[in-house]
């Protein structure tokens, strides 16, 4: 049974399969009229298996094991039905905890199918009221709910292929005769995508593509279940969202080009698989789905793409085997000083120099005991191009004619290598790496750099930092700059401090001395409400009591809001209500009052701001 509005035409504002930052989204996400409160109903017979409520991910959560094997979850919920409430709120006062996470057995809340077990809502990560619904099999995998045959959502749009995208996979491949990445836009001729005019490649070749469904009645963008690939007619890759593992959903992050998602460029897919990518949606070619053109013949490419109802897209371009050519152009003006840029693409550093006044000019790699001279490969538009295979050693710098640059790469790291060290610093990366890692560390007083957040991680990574400080404060910790000042944390110690990061990039140490604030909102006998905020670390936790005895308070952390709820609802509160609030910093805010007094103090207040207002009126009358 369709979970919310059944028998009711609806739509989805996410399906199963969207590319999320860090997962594949593993449900479906129902609207529910762009508001809060509608009844959501179990999809069969079963028990309630698992309670969840959180400030974050699924919020107020449910989880319905079914006697087939399945399990439903039902994601941020605004509130339960009345038994659950009842349940989960005793078991709240009991841990005297808002966050709770309870694993009822198979006898304590059984439903069925049709029954209400909640109110959709917008609580947990959610970024507008809907309600997220998951079909998970007894393996824990996530499986698509738009297979079960669902007739409240329909859909006869096929998915739209925005853009194709090729790269080289080393530095003898070329496309239009250079090293790189090519970004192309499709267009639609007679009912299918194409591309006007032939690719010319050489070598080995990943194919990339960005693409998503529109579904009925639906603004937002979806995520496709299938992408297929053929190459003269044979199969070279194929994906398909039929299932997902949750334990290595977090390798979507090999599956796109994270390094273009992450400066705003959208989540590209891969057409192939690339190193340490584990998940187990592929079939491919010997070469994992990369191509390899080494003739001078036409090749036909076929894309196709898939949504979870079948709807089809294709998109047909050709590619062209065409040898590499080394070619060299002069400046116009030779009289510039040349100058050296360097990026890592794989194991292999791309040196573009320009204003080189000679085509016979070389790049030269100095390394720890020797100066590698590499020949030109290719110049176009005063951009003259070389390669550096990092397996034959690291560069300390290069340069090209009077063109310099240090190239600050400290070590190769491997998947699973041993612990990293340097002066006043180590990193273990443990088994977060897809891939092998050419480490660029920087450290300047405050700040730690660690390469870019360009680079995907599996898991988080320990880092042991010594800053350079003048003093050191309790009230100190790292703080990841990537996107604005974000609270790490850190423990102190005799080697500094030791944080984990779930992203490479910048970090700073910030002291916090400042404790949250507290604004009450209402106060009564019964309720209380307030807002509550940090500047810089952010709340941490909260405690409510009256007369000593604990309150629970809910929290809505995107609206800033905290609100009390009682054990039974005809209870009152006592006298003196006390609210402790404290930051990830350890600062620590207090609210003290005695209820009778702080509404005695609100009464009073009303009627001066009253009387005020009359004798203005009688002044303007007069």
């Amino acid at each position: 049974m369709f979970p919310i509005l059944p028998n009711q035409q609806n739509s989805l504002s996410g399906a199963f399969g969207d590319l999320r930052t860090n997962h594949f989204h593993a449900g479906i996400d129902i609207r529910t009229l762009q508001r809060e409160g509608l009844d959501v109903f179990a999809a069969a017979d079963g028990y309630i298996s698992r309670i969840k409520i959180a400030t974050n991910g699924y919020g107020n959560v449910l989880y319905i094991t079914h006697p087939n094997g399945y399990t439903t979850l039902y994601g941020h919920l605004k509130t339960f039905s009345t038994n659950i409430t009842q349940y989960v709120r005793a078991k709240q006062y009991q841990q005297q905890s808002f966050d709770i996470e309870i694993v009822p057995n198979i006898n304590e809340i059984q439903v069925r199918k049709g029954q209400i077990i909640g109110a959709s809502g917008n609580s947990g990560s959610s970024g507008g009221p809907h309600l997220h619904f998951e079909i998970r099999d007894k393996n824990e995998n996530a499986l698509n709910p738009l297979h079960f045959g669902f007739s409240e959502i329909q859909d006869a749009r096929p998915p739209l292929i925005d853009k194709l995208v090729l790269r080289t996979m080393n530095p003898n491949a070329r496309i239009n005769q250079k090293f790189g990445r090519f970004v192309y836009n499709p267009v639609m001729q007679q009912g299918a995508y194409t591309l006007l005019a032939p690719i010319a490649v050489w070598g080995e070749i990943g194919i990339e593509m960005l693409a998503f469904d529109r579904m009925d009645d639906s603004p937002f963008r979806c995520g496709v279940s299938v992408i297929e690939m053929q190459i003269d007619g044979k199969l070279v890759y194929e994906m398909n969202l039929e299932k997902m593992p949750f334990d290595i959903s977090k390798d979507m992050n090999a599956h796109i080009d994270y390094a273009t998602a992450e400066v705003g460029g959208g989540r590209i897919q891969k057409c192939y698989v690339s190193d340490g990518n584990r998940l187990p949606i592929y079939k491919t070619n010997y070469q994992k789905g990369k191509i390899n053109i080494t003739d001078t013949l036409f090749h036909q490419a076929l894309l196709s793409v898939k949504d979870a109802v079948g709807n089809t897209s294709i998109l047909y371009f050709s590619l062209k085997g065409e040898r590499p050519q080394i070619t060299a152009v002069l400046p116009l003006n030779s009289s510039q000083t040349a100058s050296v840029q360097t990026s890592i693409s794989e194991n292999t550093v791309v040196i573009n120099a320009k204003n080189i006044k000679s085509p016979s000019s070389q790049a030269m790699i100095r390394l720890v005991d020797k100066v590698e001279p590499i020949n030109l490969s290719y110049s176009e538009n005063n951009e003259s191009v070389y390669f550096w295979d990092l397996r034959k050693g690291i560069p300390l710098s290069v340069q090209v004619e009077d063109g310099y640059q240090e190239m600050n790469i400290r070590n190769m790291i491997r998947p699973k290598s041993p612990p990293y060290a340097e002066d006043n610093l180590s990193i273990n990366f443990k088994e977060a790496l897809y891939d092998t890692l050419y480490l660029n560390t920087k450290k300047m007083g405050d700040r730690l750099s660690i390469n870019t957040e360009t680079i995907a991680l599996k898991e988080p990574i320990e880092v042991t930092w010594q800053p350079n400080l003048n003093m050191i404060s309790d009230k100190m910790a790292v703080y990841n700059l990537n996107d604005g000042k974000k609270f790490v944390g850190g423990t102190w110690g005799a080697k500094g401090i030791t944080f984990n990061t779930k992203e490479l990039g910048n970090f700073q140490v910030l002291a916090d001395y400042n404790p949250p604030s507290i604004r009450p909102v209402f106060l009564d006998s019964m309720y209380f409400r307030c807002v509550i905020k940090d500047d810089l670390s952010g709340i941490k936790n909260f405690r409510c009591t009256v007369d000593g005895d604990w309150v629970l308070m809910n929290y809505d952390y995107k609206r800033a809001l905290i609100w009390s709820e009682r054990q039974f609802d005809d209870e009152y509160f006592g006298s003196i209500l006390r609210l402790e609030v404290t930051d990830n910093s350890g600062n620590v805010a207090i609210f003290e009052a005695d209820i009778d007094e702080y509404l005695a103090k609100q009464r009073n207040e009303a009627i001066r701001r009253k009387s005020s207002s009359r004798n203005r009126s009688k002044k303007r009358k007069r």
